[in-house]
């Protein structure tokens, strides 16, 4: 949208806002966001700004929350209007009786665009307001320029199927930004927009969206919980401030919420917790939150329980905030109206009087502030220490990492979402309350990347996609500085200058044109050729980053275990799937493409089958490739058993040019972890699961075979050495049994000679490459093979038939045995000294007990993961369909001689 059109509709904001607030501030903002204005507004009788012309659902329905925040500030029991549809007409009074009509009946609507200048006429009728009415929200929460303290990148983590997409469309719904809330099942959802995730009703790509909410941005990350795309949760929290963890309330803590709380734990990101589907029969928040602890080791902080459930209501409908001693109501279709009352005596109401004095007392054991306002203002009382200095308190242990907030909902019943909203922008931190990024310099050297809006410019692209339309969209976060439209900037990883075409703000598949992305926000390039995920950005003329390859740390790739042959339908074939190729490889950093030596195969790998899948149906779908895909393989690793030293000569024309180099590799294999420690002290560099060691001081040079000083080499030592670990990588990326990466070796690399003009950096790299092959075809090649960390949870009486079959034909190793729960006496004694929870027995739906009285098990395991193929199916046939299971892959394996030529044969066919 044109900025002259956004400054007409502003203007029109700011001049409807000034006539309906008077001077007596509340928090010296309006509750609407503007440019640069702010609006104060009546203490007794609160409104927002009285619009002359009918504006879309969003505006009105901001206008319709604004309020209700307003009474709620004011310590009014009022409710606002509930009902807003598309036409304003007038403020909204608290409490009134009278509800806006719709007088368009739910069609868009006609505008009265007379106060609009006579060019951007055009524009505003032209839009689409039942697909674009988001627009004029932007104009009022997204694209104006907050403050940084007023900003929060959160992300959405979880278990697959514990409720993110379904969280976050109710989110959009209640900020505004949707006119209907979006349902997986009925595969409209906004943030699950691409085909194949409606198809399977899963999260596949992470997806950005922006709204807001209480006055201030959110920039919200949904990513997926299924284990495939484990890649996208790791480069959303590199760029996240916080997140927030949804938990099953019937499941609990499951395998890859502990997979994606850890990686949270590695960028030390605070969070808030929210128990999802308490509704269902079978949940159970007490055993949830106690899980938070026994299973995540986190301090849960319990905020809100689950309020009291009638025998004629259907489900939950309530919770009890125990910080206000309210109880919140949803009595309405679409969740949008709280009630919010006292609470009152009763067994709910003594539950919440347990429930804020244990909250009180953990905040003292973490907080001194705290401590003294007990004492001092609150006289010992925990009933009368005030909310607004609980909250605080929340806040301040939540950013230090002490303890996470735990609320609890049912978001598919719009129950308890407007809460965990409130939660993020009450206890998660703004850019500004984060440590400085730590960027790293090519002498070794550290910097902090303080957040200045006015400093040099210091970004990060954590993802990249395609548009059809666009191009190359690369996702960033500005650490520090603005990146400008039209801007020319440059990538310290490539070493390369790339050109600004286009700055976007995203709303999953749509996008809004912005002029700039300022310090702490998250947007989107458009122009960039060369940049990946993990590139560090810097302005053009930033030369001292430049120089020094200033890198922020880059985002973890997990290494892939399955991988399939793609041939060409036809040789008019091969060029368009090669593009394709380069596309999804810039887009997943964790797919892997390579060419088999000897069959000639493109060989694509990836994290899991289903990951495979989707860049399947990507290829013949998306990109419209006309090929074949072979059969899903395991993607093997290779490493070596003895030791090996060659002394290489690559000697070779190429275009009727001579070019030359030797080197000498010494090569053996890493026995265990201990080895690998001792190496990595004596100062070798790590690669994967390899040692790497560069040796150039003993460089010399060769002229007619006759050996001069080193120095009159055009080569540099800081040239030669990049190419030696240039051919170092090469070397490690096959293997000599089937082209396998190589792992568990320790490699170093030395005498390095050079033959004048005949040498350059390329043949350094080659002569390095295949000398590490010859050693690794001398050091007794081997196999090895991924191995799975299993969890499987079954009944007592089943446990017998699993273990047999993970011990037996599967080729497992049993590892534990322990409770689905911990009830283990002394892990609960430690857990409940430690934390409160509400008890269960009122609120697990009638079957908590019988939950006990056929108490399910964990058996853990180490399999390899060729022997968890088709495992879903064994496992229903051995527990008569009530065992489930996840894994994780933890390392890779030996394998024993009969089974290493029996993959050999699979693979090669003879």
């Amino acid at each position: 949208m044109p900025n002259s059109l956004k400054e007409d509709l502003c203007k029109k904001t700011k001049d409807t806002c000034s006539k309906s607030c008077n001077n007596n501030p509340v928090d010296n903002q309006c509750d609407v966001p503007t440019l640069k204005w702010t609006c104060s507004c009546g203490d007794n009788k609160p409104s927002v700004p009285s619009y002359k012309f009918p504006i879309p659902f969003t505006m009105c329905n901001l206008d319709h929350q604004n309020c209700a925040t307003n009474c709620q500030h004011l310590g009014k029991q009022h409710n606002a209007d509930q009902v807003c549809r598309l036409q304003c007409d007038s403020s909204f009074p608290c409490n009134s009786e009278k509800a806006p009509v719709d007088k368009n009946n739910g069609a868009a609507p006609k505008l009265d665009i007379s106060h609009i200048s006579g060019k951007n006429q055009a524009t505003l009728l032209n839009l689409d307001w039942n697909v674009s009415s988001f627009f004029f929200f932007n104009i009022l929460n997204t694209l104006l320029d907050f403050t940084v303290a007023k900003t929060r990148n959160i992300g959405i983590i979880a278990h697959i199927d514990a409720g993110k997409t379904t969280t976050t469309e109710r989110m959009l719904h209640y900020a505004g930004v949707t006119r209907k809330i979006g349902d997986v099942d009925d595969g409209d959802t906004v943030m699950d927009y691409l085909q194949a995730e409606r198809d399977r009703g899963i999260t596949i790509n992470s997806a950005a969206i922006t709204f807001g909410w209480r006055g201030h941005r959110i920039n919200l990350i949904d990513t997926p919980g299924h284990v495939d795309f484990t890649i996208e949760v790791e480069r959303a929290v590199r760029v996240l401030d916080g997140a927030v963890t949804i938990l099953d309330g019937v499941a609990g803590v499951e395998a890859q919420t502990q997979t994606v709380w850890h990686q949270a734990d590695r960028y030390n990101v605070p969070r808030v917790a929210f128990v999802n589907k308490m509704d269902r029969v079978g949940a159970a928040f007490g055993r949830t939150v106690r899980e938070i602890r026994s299973k995540l080791g986190a301090r849960p902080l319990v905020v809100q329980i689950p309020g009291p459930m009638e025998e004629s209501s259907n489900g939950m409908t309530s919770v009890a905030d125990i910080v206000t001693m309210e109880l919140l109501e949803w009595d309405n279709a679409t969740g949008a109206t709280i009630k919010r009352t006292p609470l009152v005596e009763g067994p709910t109401f003594e539950e919440a009087v347990r429930g804020r004095t244990a909250l009180v007392e953990s905040l003292a054991e973490l907080d001194d502030t705290i401590v003294e306002l007990f004492f001092d203002q609150a006289e010992g009382d925990h009933m009368q220490v005030k909310a607004s200095d609980i909250k605080q308190a929340i806040r301040r242990v939540t950013l230090q990492g002490k303890a996470v907030p735990v609320l609890c909902g049912a978001a598919f019943k719009n129950i308890g979402v407007q809460p965990v909203m409130d939660a993020v922008i009450d206890y998660l931190p703004s850019p500004l309350d984060r440590p400085s990024a730590i960027a790293h310099h090519n002498n070794g050297k550290k910097t902090d990347i303080a957040l200045q809006e006015n400093g040099k410019l210091v970004a990060l692209a954590f993802k990249v996609t395609h548009d059809p339309r666009r191009g190359a969209l690369v996702y960033v976060r500005v650490y520090s500085g603005k990146l400008n439209d039209r801007s020319t900037i440059f990538n310290t990883t490539t070493n390369s200058k790339e050109r600004v075409n286009r700055l976007l703000q995203m709303y999953a598949k749509d996008v809004e044109e912005i002029p700039h992305i300022t310090a702490g926000n998250i947007g989107v390039i458009v122009g960039l050729r060369d940049t990946r995920t993990g590139d560090t950005l810097v302005q053009s003329n930033d030369s001292a980053s430049i120089k020094s390859k200033l890198q922020l740390g880059r985002i973890d790739i997990p290494s892939p275990v399955f991988f399939m042959a793609i041939e060409p339908a036809s040789a008019s074939e091969e060029k368009p799937i090669e593009e394709a190729l380069k596309k999804l490889l810039r887009e997943d950093p964790s797919l892997h493409v390579w060419t088999d030596s000897e069959s000639g195969q493109t060989l694509i790998s990836g994290m899991g089958e289903l990951h495979l899948e989707i860049v399947k149906d990507r290829l013949l779908n998306d990109f419209k490739c006309k090929a074949d895909m072979g059969k899903m393989r395991i993607s093997y690793r290779e490493t070596c058993q003895s030791e090996a030293v060659i002394n290489h000569v690559y000697d070779k024309e190429l275009l009727g040019k001579r070019v030359r180099a030797a080197c000498r590799i010494a090569l053996r294999p890493l026995a265990d972890d201990a080895d690998m420690e001792e190496a990595l002290d004596a100062g070798w560099d790590k690669e994967g699961g390899s040692l790497l060691q560069v040796d150039v001081d003993d460089m010399k040079e060769y002229t007619d075979d006759a050996e001069v000083a080193s120095s009159s080499s055009a080569i540099s030592q800081e040239e030669a050495q990049q190419a030696v670990k240039d051919g170092l990588l090469s070397g490690l990326s096959r293997g000599a049994l089937l082209s396998f990466p190589l792992t568990r070796v320790q490699i170093r690399a030395d005498k390095i000679q050079l033959f004048g003009a005949d040498t350059t950096p390329g043949s350094i790299a080659a002569c390095v490459s295949h000398a590490v092959f010859d050693a690794v075809k001398q050091a007794s090649p081997a196999l090895l093979e991924p191995m799975m960390e299993v969890h499987i949870e079954v009944a007592e009486d089943q446990i017998g038939s699993v273990v047999g079959d993970l011990s037996g034909t599967r080729r497992g190793h049993v590892i534990g045995l322990e409770s689905s729960s911990p009830e283990n006496q002394f892990v609960q004694q430690e857990v409940n000294s430690v934390i409160y929870a509400p008890p269960d027995s009122a609120m697990a739906g009638g079957v908590h007990h019988q939950e006990h009285a056929t108490q399910k098990r964990v058996i853990k395991a180490h399999v390899p993961l060729s022997s968890m193929i088709g495992y879903s199916s064994a496992l229903r046939s051995l527990t008569a369909g009530n065992g489930t299971f996840s894994m994780r892959i933890i390392g890779y394996g030996d394998m024993s001689q009969d089974r290493e030529r029996t993959v050999i044969k699979e693979i090669k066919g003879y």
